[in-house]
């Protein structure tokens, strides 16, 4: 995603070249101790995979936020190298990261992490599907009591107007607007944001819980749908 990096990280992109010939302990270094254009140009082509777990997820704690969004975006998703344990590493991975920094590059990468273990056929994705609509619901919940406009808008954005026709996705959408009035209010004044391209059940469902909830009318909801 393209954003505005803070003056002391100017000219980073003139390093790359350097690091890309770095071993991957040289990189490290560079991210440790280094400075900020340094660090950012190291995350820009570190291999993860070969970082140790504990040391990704101190700089997950530590990093200014521009580096923490390059850390995120340095996340190895759909390597064809990869496996799904990896890819279920990666999705524990991001989770952890946007519960730490709520960088929306670490939401994007966790659906592309749940993305490449279905295209993998991995047994284990529809559990990972599981793990993380549960988690995403208890952060759902967590950021609306904090009042972290910014973030609801985030897992709106790129979660619940992508993803759910994936079952555990719209099972954890239609919990939010049982759980938030505001919410409800927001699914049924604008639902063809959220549910254009579900299939009719789903989309009487969610407008149905809306309504019970506290938003408008389902009558009136299904009208907004279908002039949209």
């Amino acid at each position: 995603m393209e954003r505005r990096l803070p003056a002391q990280y100017e000219g980073w992109q003139a390093h790359e070249a350097q690091m890309r010939r770095m071993t991957t302990p040289e990189l490290v270094a560079e991210i440790q101790d280094g400075p900020p254009d340094r660090r950012l140009a190291a995350l820009s082509v570190i291999n993860l995979a070969a970082v140790d777990a504990t040391v990704v997820r101190d700089w997950i704690r530590t990093l200014p936020d521009a580096e923490a969004n390059e850390l995120a975006g340095a996340i190895p998703v759909l390597s064809p190298d990869g496996s799904c344990e990896e890819d279920a590493r990666w999705c524990a991975l991001a989770r952890d990261g946007y519960a730490a920094r709520r960088l929306p590059t670490f939401l994007v990468v966790l659906m592309a992490s749940l993305e490449a273990m279905e295209a993998r056929g991995c047994a284990g994705a529809a559990a990972e599907w599981e793990r993380t609509a549960d988690w995403l619901g208890e952060m759902f919940d967590r950021l609306s009591a904090e009042g972290d406009e910014d973030a609801l808008d985030d897992i709106s954005l790129f979660v619940f107007e992508n993803y759910l026709d994936r079952e555990a996705m719209f099972e954890c959408f239609c919990g939010a607007i049982v759980r938030h009035e505001w919410f409800a209010g927001e699914v049924s004044a604008n639902p063809s944001i959220y549910l254009a391209r579900l299939p009719e059940h789903r989309q009487r469902r969610a407008l149905l819980e809306a309504a019970q909830a506290g938003g408008l009318p389902f009558e009136q909801s299904w009208a907004n749908l279908r002039t949209a």
